[in-house]
């Protein structure tokens, strides 16, 4: 995309930044028409992105039928499973695999460079940490236990290293179980809660990276390039990696997980201080969900026999899809809605308390002579109500309860809810 006039005309490597971002960079801020209305259209103005929240709400909201269909799927390798299969519900889990945690990470990098922008690296880390730990360690106390204690009693023994097989029936009581799961790693799991513990190391490692990325508006350069090298990215750690280290995130001798998630993380980076690229991607979403389609329909049935090609397919449509469904976002440009505002501190508690009930009410329902669907409606349904009764009811009224599910305190007079500013700050 050519520079501005008024950049061509002083030369000036920042003039062609815009009136936001030229200032922040340390330069006279140019305000003629070109830059102005090509800016607002690659950078929103305001902090709030209101395409990321409706990206990281859907995301969030997705966890449900995705979780309850990997009851339901092909896939062994989950805490409770189905005698009978459905290759509907493994088609979707597949799907939505491909790209939910990706996107987490993407969002997740654009909102650390864009904290790091104002803010020092230990004030960021300090920050982050008490915003994540908390849920963490609750997560890892109270659900991540009963996971794997329902996981065991129904047959199933997924391990740090991979599913084995039980030698006998589990006849231990929880409390006893409750010890061992401490004290044993084979028996320790932290299931869902693998997103968090790799955000906080992600944050800790890049950080000083992201610091400079936040600092780097005058040597980016944005293009469709950018658009493409994380495909590529994202292909060779499928082929190379993937086949050694597997798919489970059990951070040691994870390095495929690891190297796929890093790159969603800094390109979120990347991505928050450039919005040339984005514009890039902007303009050619309908393209990138296209071919992000495409590439997962080669993954997920040309695995069988051509195996390395589809794990290429699946580096390239996790990308695609993420950047496609970024695109469409801003393509969609929608108000922020009373429900927003209520998911936008929802999203990280809902995640941590989310995967426990599927996981009961799965284990509860799977042994029942009932329809397959019926049971998957229940489950999905089920868990629904319960998190979100939980959080609302809960977790949302409670300042206690708030700053261990990773929440700021409420503003006065208003129990439960923030304020736009505090939001953002939150989110940041």
């Amino acid at each position: 995309m050519p520079p501005p006039p008024c950049a061509r005309k002083r030369n000036s490597p920042t003039a062609r930044l815009g009136p936001t971002i030229a200032p922040i960079a340390g330069a006279r801020a140019c305000s003629c028409r070109a830059c102005s209305a090509r800016h607002e259209r690659a950078f929103p103005a305001g902090r709030r992105r209101r395409e990321l929240d409706l990206l990281r709400i859907c995301a969030c909201l997705i966890q449900f039928p995705f979780h309850t269909a990997k009851v339901f799927d092909h896939d062994p390798a989950y805490h409770i499973k189905n005698a009978v299969e459905s290759g509907v519900l493994d088609l979707f889990a597949a799907f939505c695999h491909v790209w939910r945690m990706p996107l987490f990470f993407f969002i997740a990098g654009f909102a650390a460079v864009t904290a790091l922008g104002s803010r020092s690296v230990l004030t960021f880390l300090k920050t982050r940490f008490l915003r994540l730990l908390p849920p963490l360690l609750v997560g890892l106390i109270l659900f991540a236990p009963v996971i794997k204690y329902l996981e065991r009693r129904s047959g199933i023994d997924l391990r740090p290293s991979g599913l084995v097989e039980q030698p006998g029936p589990f006849d231990l009581d929880f409390l006893s179980f409750y010890v061992r799961f401490f004290t044993r790693l084979n028996q320790f799991t932290w299931s869902h809660l693998w997103f968090i513990i790799y955000l906080l190391l992600f944050s800790l490692v890049f950080a000083f990276v992201l610091r400079h990325i936040a600092r780097a508006y005058d040597r980016m350069r944005g293009g469709w390039a950018w658009i493409v090298v994380p495909a590529l990215l994202c292909a060779a750690v499928e082929v190379a990696l993937r086949p050694i280290f597997g798919d489970l995130p059990n951070l040691f001798g994870d390095w495929a997980n690891i190297a796929g998630e890093v790159v969603f993380f800094l390109m979120g980076a990347i991505v928050a201080r450039e919005p040339r690229i984005e514009q890039a991607i902007a303009d050619r979403w309908k393209l990138l969900l296209a071919t992000g389609l495409g590439a997962f329909a080669l993954f997920y049935w040309g695995e069988a026999t051509l195996p390395a090609l589809a794990r290429a397919g699946h580096g390239v449509a996790a990308w695609c899809l993420v950047a496609g469904l970024l695109g469409l976002g801003r393509y969609m440009g929608r108000q922020r809605t009373a429900f927003d505002r209520y998911m936008g501190e929802a999203t990280l508690p809902l995640y941590v308390m989310h995967h426990l009930p599927v996981v009961a009410l799965a284990f509860i329902i799977v042994p029942l002579d009932w329809n397959l669907w019926l049971k998957a409606a229940v489950i999905c349904t089920g868990a629904a109500a319960i998190t979100f009764a939980t959080y609302h009811f809960v977790v949302r009224p409670f300042g206690p309860t708030r700053f261990l599910a990773g929440l700021r305190p409420s503003p006065p007079g208003r129990p439960g809810a923030n304020t736009g500013a505090e939001v953002a700050a939150r989110r940041n």
